[in-house]
């Protein structure tokens, strides 16, 4: 079983009464809301950061491949079918 350690934090008055309503949520209690809460901002985090430099790198190498001849010889064929 995965150890828990308890943090002390603010909330708002509005999140204050969102987590006193856990089992109209359907949890067993108060830090399962702000667990479940928390791994999914940080997948959310992660998702970002990850998608952000693959727009990043993109970005870095448009022009190698709008300039690069040995990369754009195919693109003549463009809109050609092929079957």
């Amino acid at each position: 079983m995965e150890t828990l350690i308890q943090k002390k934090f603010s909330i708002s008055d509005n999140q204050k009464e969102f987590l006193a309503n856990y089992k109209n949520w359907g949890f067993s209690d108060q830090s399962s809301i702000v667990r479940e809460a928390l791994d999914h901002f940080i997948r959310e985090i992660r998702n970002r950061k990850r998608k952000d430099l693959m727009k990043k790198k993109a970005n870095e190498l448009v022009s190698e491949y709008t300039d690069n001849k040995e990369l754009t010889v195919f693109t003549v064929l463009d809109g050609e079918d092929f079957v």
